[in-house]
C-alpha cells in the first residue's frame, strides 16, 4: 500500500477528468464537513504504476493509474485507486476499501494516515488485493473518515 499527496489545486482538473472519464463511480459525502472521496477504479497489478509526477511531457501534476477494468479474472492481484480530497478538515484520517458481493462484505482493508490529513489537499491510497474467488458482479467502495466526517465512493467490477 502506498499513499500520494499533492496540492488540490494544481490537481483538481485532472481529479475531475478522473472521476467523470477514469471511472463511473458514484461519491457521497454524508456529514459534509471537510472529507471527500472523490474516485475509487479497479486495475490490473502493474509495475511502476499507481505513481506520481511520473506521466513524461504531461506538464503539471501528474497521476500514473493502471487501466481501469469493469471485468478481471478471478485469482489475480488488482490494485485499487482511491482518491479523496480533504477540503475543509485537518486532523486524523483514515482511508479504506469495501470488497461487497450482494450485502456481504468479502474484503476490506485501511490504511490510518499516520500525520493525519490537512485541509487543501488530495490524497491518494493504493491497495494491492488478490480478485474474489467467488465470480459475479463485486462492488468496490473506496471511504475517507475524519473526525465526524465519513465520504465514500464506489465502482463495480465483474469477476469472472
Amino acid at each position: 500500500m502506498r499513499r500520494l499527496n499533492l496540492s488540490v489545486f494544481s490537481l483538481m482538473t485532472a481529479g475531475l477528468m478522473a472521476i467523470a472519464v477514469v471511472s463511473p463511480a458514484s461519491a457521497a459525502d454524508v456529514s459534509n464537513t471537510g472529507l471527500a472521496e472523490t474516485n475509487v477504479s479497479v486495475g490490473p497489478e502493474t509495475s511502476g504504476v499507481p505513481c506520481g509526477e511520473c506521466v513524461p511531457g504531461a506538464g503539471g501534476n501528474t497521476i500514473g493509474l493502471p487501466w481501469p477494468l469493469f471485468a478481471i479474472a478471478q485469482g489475480t492481484t488488482m490494485t485499487i485507486s482511491t482518491w479523496f480530497e480533504a477540503t475543509s478538515y485537518s486532523g486524523p484520517c483514515t482511508a479504506g476499501i469495501i470488497l461487497k458481493q450482494g450485502n456481504v462484505v468479502i474484503d476490506s482493508a485501511t490504511y490510518p494516515f499516520p500525520g493525519g490529513c490537512n485541509a487543501g489537499y488530495l490524497y491518494g491510497v493504493f491497495f494491492t488485493v488478490p480478485a474474489p474467488a467467488t465470480t459475479g458482479l463485486t462492488t468496490v467502495i473506496g471511504t475517507v473518515t475524519g473526525g465526524t466526517s465519513k465520504s465514500g465512493a464506489d465502482t463495480l467490477i465483474n469477476i469472472q
